[in-house]
């Protein structure tokens, strides 16, 4: 009977990469490659124990601690390989979430809000079937990504990047991609729409994130109900700690137990937490396609508006101290002096200013491009 719950799984595990298997194979190249080249760039950019020293000292300062976790003694910054786990492990645990958070809300949620899970059940498959099919595929996605990124960083043969240390990184970024998963898991159970089930994961994510660099800045223990305080933790390439990953697993473990108690009981097309009613009648403001489109499109707005302020307002915090920290850094001196009228920051900000500007077109282009899924659920034709 309890097998019968999950009949098919093995089938749907095909079809769900068969849907988003470009997707995810995008999302690996992605992540591997630029991890594997910032850490085959870092020793030609800290060429001397000077400049390891001075990133050191910077990343005594709480701004710093705030954006990239708690730093190390001063004499265990000793080789690229630790600068590179301090620097970018948690930027790349944020990218791995999000990876996450998009395939399990696509293959749970957004599936059956769009019709698909409920053709699919009308199959000799078990009721639990969807669901282990989507989890099983992240399990393998976060695994893949785990090893391919572990092994690559062991075959740079870059000093103090052995084969545990490497496999612990990418390990790491696995494991936290599975409590991602398993939140939007959860909350694909509580949230009646795809969009509510992607911004409650996203949330969590911003929550953790908050609260970790509270919690790293201010009080230890904070840090300890984040998972990405777990992942900094794991002081990788230095202490090689295997404790928060392993809190991981077992964290996304009793998730995912309780995201699958939640699927068996609710009905198909229902949820815990309904979504709020409407207006019976609509202001001529909503009856526009603008305003429509505005209405449809405010939560997303909203939520990449706060994460680019946060984004902006966490580099604005160490402004202060970067003409202390180029000072040291003659590579960074020799890139960013073209205007000798300007400081070393505010030729900085400029730079800053065009990675923030692309940023910030993802959600112009994500706004846009709604337009073709609209189109595809035939929504359009009212217009």
């Amino acid at each position: 009977m309890y097998s019968q719950s999950f009949q098919g799984t093995g089938r749907l595990i095909k079809l769900i990469f068969r849907q988003d298997g470009l997707k995810i194979f995008v999302w690996l190249l992605a992540l591997i490659s630029v991890s594997l080249a910032a850490a085959a760039a870092y020793p030609t950019v800290y060429t001397d124990e000077q400049s390891i020293q001075a990133f050191a000292l910077t990343m005594n300062n709480p701004a710093m601690i705030a954006m990239l976790g708690p730093g190390y003694a001063m004499e265990n910054y000793t080789t690229t390989a630790v600068i590179f786990g301090h620097e970018m492990l948690l930027f790349t645990a944020i990218a791995v979430a999000i990876m996450n958070i998009l395939f399990v809300g696509r293959s749970t949620r957004a599936d059956e809000e769009d019709g698909r899970i409920e053709i699919i059940r009308s199959l000799p498959v078990g009721r639990l079937s969807y669901l282990s099919a989507a989890t099983i595929a992240a399990v393998m996605t976060n695994v893949l990504l785990a090893v391919l990124l572990g092994g690559g960083l062991y075959a740079l043969g870059i000093e103090r990047m052995d084969l545990a240390s490497s496999l612990l990184y990418g390990a790491n970024l696995g494991a936290l991609g599975l409590v991602f998963a398993a939140f939007t898991a959860l909350f694909a159970q509580l949230a009646e729409t795809s969009r509510g089930a992607t911004m409650f994961s996203f949330v969590a994510l911003m929550v953790a994130y908050l609260v970790r660099a509270v919690g790293d800045v201010s009080s230890e223990t904070l840090s300890f109900f984040s998972p990405l305080g777990w992942a900094v933790r794991t002081e990788v390439f230095v202490g090689d700690h295997w404790w928060p990953v392993l809190l991981s697993l077992a964290i996304a473990v009793v998730i995912m137990v309780v995201s699958f108690y939640l699927n068996a009981i609710r009905d198909l097309g229902s949820a815990f937490i309904s979504a709020r009613k409407g207006k019976e009648h609509a202001s001529p403001f909503l009856q526009t396609p603008f305003g429509l489109n505005l209405s449809l499109q405010f939560t997303n707005i909203a939520a990449w508006a706060v994460g680019i302020f946060v984004i902006s307002a966490a580099f604005g915090a160490v402004l202060g101290d970067l003409e202390t920290y180029f000072a040291d850094m003659e590579f960074i001196q020799a890139y960013l002096a073209n205007d000798p009228g300007e400081t070393m920051t505010e030729q900085f900000i400029m730079l800053l200013m065009a990675i923030m500007s692309m940023i910030s077109a993802i959600p112009a282009v994500m706004t846009v491009l709604r337009l073709k899924g609209e189109e595809e659920k035939n929504r359009t034709e009212h217009f």
